[in-house]
């Protein structure tokens, strides 16, 4: 599975009366997502599908993912609370060739981690907001068994840099 990894942009600060789940993105969220998105497009193939966190800020940069590539984001919840086993098995049980997820930090690079080493090694990866990483990673079953292959990470600099 080619398994596109996207952070969701700069949202906006959460306040005493804000739930993390409500916040959405920022102006400048919104201005350098669509940046980046537009760069990435330049040379990424369409995903098959977007699966997105049901938090606001994600579901919005999936929205505008979908905008880009002209596909409907679907919510998967584990994306917004499981953890990188979670987002695993859950990937395991999709048929697409190429899946764009859009989530949140830790969780992200933790997956990045997890199926590039197979083990637990957590803080080598740092996933920023609005960047990207693409995976080669053995999740079907008809795949070798093994470890995934990073194939890049771009940080939002560089894809708003190509846009």
């Amino acid at each position: 599975m080619q398994l596109y990894v996207f952070r969701h942009g700069i949202a906006e600060p959460g306040g005493a009366d804000t739930l993390d789940a409500d916040r959405p993105l920022s102006p400048m969220g919104i201005e350098r997502t669509l940046a980046a998105v537009q760069g990435l497009a330049r040379f990424a193939d369409r995903p098959n599908v977007i699966l997105t966190s049901p938090k606001d800020r994600a579901r919005q940069t999936a929205g505008i993912l979908g905008d880009v590539f002209d596909l409907t984001p679907q919510i998967v919840a584990v994306l917004a609370e499981g953890s990188p086993v979670d987002v695993i098995h859950m990937l395991r049980n999709r048929d697409e060739q190429s899946v764009l997820i859009v989530g949140h930090e830790p969780t992200l690079s933790e997956l990045i981690e997890s199926l590039c080493t197979q083990k637990t090694l957590p803080g080598f990866i740092e996933l920023k907001k609005a960047s990207c990483a693409l995976i080669d990673a053995p999740l079907h079953p008809e795949d070798a068994p093994g470890p995934g292959v990073l194939k890049w990470l771009l940080p939002p600099r560089a894809l708003r840099a190509m846009a």
